[in-house]
């Protein structure tokens, strides 16, 4: 292992030391021998001393041999603690990493979410418009269905009011010309009667006869007492047959028509009293018979 091999190394490197310093002892007792000769040192006592330098530094290696081992330990310890740090280093930067990569992956997660989201939000936004344009269309075509169905309603009532104007037009010339007709049936009556006065009775006599209107004043100027009193006597009869005909087609008076001729004069001097306006008057005359005659039923 590398430990052994070290403890080997540093074997080697003491044992390489301790040769080294032989050599040296035995060049400085060399170098010592010619002095101890001159000042007259005993050989044994430089001798010891060496020896003693030697044991000395032998007790020195010994310490640096016994010491060795741990430092070969401390530095396989240190190695181990700086290849702990490597591992735990490399495992923090490999979770590091892989808590990036899940970071990562996380974020493309969380971004296709969004992208999903923003896609979704688009759809219901192009849904809404949709929405909303066919709802501003539908209202459009029921706006323009109303208008046209108001149009429809305004035409036929037009056509209605148009219809029932020809209507009241045609009414109120059906009522003139009934009216007419019935003025025209009682004056035919009327008329049935005969002349009243003795000329148009001589006229119509004479009629078709080839004379003129001047002529016929003429010849009826001309007539005799005796002619001219047949003709008034006729005359006279049918006068008399007008008048009777023309009764006949008064409608009889009602209560109120016949109790507001008895009674209105008076009202209508009663109220002149109090004004001198006769519209004014006729107003209250008629007011007073019409509560006069209401009092009485």
């Amino acid at each position: 292992s590398k430990a052994t091999v070290s403890v080997l190394y540093c074997f080697l490197h003491h044992t390489t030391k301790m040769n080294s310093l032989r050599v040296a002892t035995r060049t400085t007792l060399r170098a010592f021998a010619p002095l101890a000769r001159v000042t007259g040192l005993d050989l044994m006592q430089v001798r010891t001393k060496v020896t003693a330098a030697k044991k000395g530094k032998a007790a020195k290696k010994a310490v640096k041999k016994v010491a060795a081992p741990k430092k070969a330990v401390k530095k396989v310890a240190a190695k181990k603690t700086v290849k702990k740090v490597a591992v735990k280093a490399k495992a923090a930067k490999k979770a590091v990493a892989k808590k990036a990569a899940v970071a990562t992956k996380k974020a493309a997660v969380a971004n296709k979410r969004v992208a999903a989201a923003k896609k979704r939000a688009v759809a219901a936004k192009k849904k809404a418009a949709a929405k909303k344009n066919k709802a501003a269309a539908a209202k459009k075509n029921a706006a323009l269905k109303l208008k046209v169905e108001n149009l429809k309603l305004a035409q036929m009532n037009a056509a209605k009011k148009k219809a029932a104007a020809k209507a009241k037009v045609q009414a109120a010339k059906a009522k003139v010309a009934a009216k007419k007709a019935d003025v025209k049936v009682k004056k035919d009556k009327i008329k049935s009667s005969g002349p009243v006065t003795a000329q148009t009775l001589f006229m119509q006599q004479n009629k078709g006869k080839g004379m003129g209107l001047k002529q016929m004043h003429e010849k009826f100027n001309a007539l005799g007492a005796a002619e001219k009193k047949a003709l008034v006597d006729q005359a006279k009869k049918n006068l008399a047959k007008r008048q009777e005909i023309r009764k006949s087609m008064k409608q009889p008076s009602n209560k109120y028509a016949i109790f507001t001729k008895k009674n209105f004069p008076a009202a209508y001097q009663s109220a002149l009293k109090q004004t001198k306006d006769k519209k004014e008057a006729f107003k209250l005359a008629t007011k007073s018979v019409s509560t006069q005659y209401k009092q009485s039923q």
